[in-house]
């Protein structure tokens, strides 16, 4: 086959084998004015909360401590924010995220999501240059190349010291809603107990 003949077969290839994102991204980036998360309880004293990251340039603040969104002006006069999310990153009010914000998360692996009812003393980091979420661990999620979707790190638990200094323990459930619709983000949390040695 001649070098001029192979350029397409080498595009194909390449096209097929990189994290091809383009049917994630179909939206205009704007971003609603409406309600962006849904917060469900459930019995055992956990929430499912569902965040509506679909924006391409938007970004979700939600308050662990009130378990509600903050619409972005609140959320940064107030600096009440724990968590943020902007398609699949999710930011921490810390460091990087934030350098006046409070906001810690530790990173557990392996660990039983009934069994944690204390958060561990240690252990807890800000986001840096990298998010703690997307970073530490290899990040919450992991991509499938034969799906092309991103997919959770069920091993992964988080445990996050919010803005009011309590403790919530978290995982990552999904990058899409039940129709496939993907960075409509869905995660559990519950509080937890506060360590014998604060950090």
């Amino acid at each position: 086959m001649r070098r001029h003949d192979m350029v397409p077969w080498l595009a194909l290839l390449m096209a097929g084998c990189a994290p091809d994102l383009r049917e994630d991204y179909p939206f205009d980036g704007q971003i609603s004015a409406g309600p962006l998360v849904e917060v469900t309880p459930r019995e055992d004293g956990s929430a499912i909360v569902l965040v509506d990251a679909t924006s391409k340039s938007g970004t979700v603040y939600f308050d662990l401590d009130e378990g509600r969104e903050m619409k972005t002006d609140e959320a940064l006069d107030s600096n009440g924010w724990d968590l943020a999310f902007q398609r699949f990153t999710v930011t921490s009010n810390g460091g990087g995220g934030n350098p006046t914000g409070e906001v810690r998360v530790a990173v557990l692996q392996n660990n039983d999501w009934d069994a944690l009812t204390t958060a561990p003393a240690e252990g807890y980091q800000q986001d840096a240059s990298e998010t703690v979420f997307n970073g530490v661990q290899g990040g919450w999620y992991g991509y499938d190349l034969v799906k092309h979707q991103l997919l959770p790190r069920e091993s992964l638990l988080y445990v996050v010291r919010s803005s009011q200094a309590r403790y919530f323990k978290l995982r990552m459930l999904s990058y899409y809603d039940s129709a496939g619709t993907p960075a409509r983000l869905s995660f559990q949390y519950q509080q937890v107990e506060t360590p014998t040695e604060t950090p």
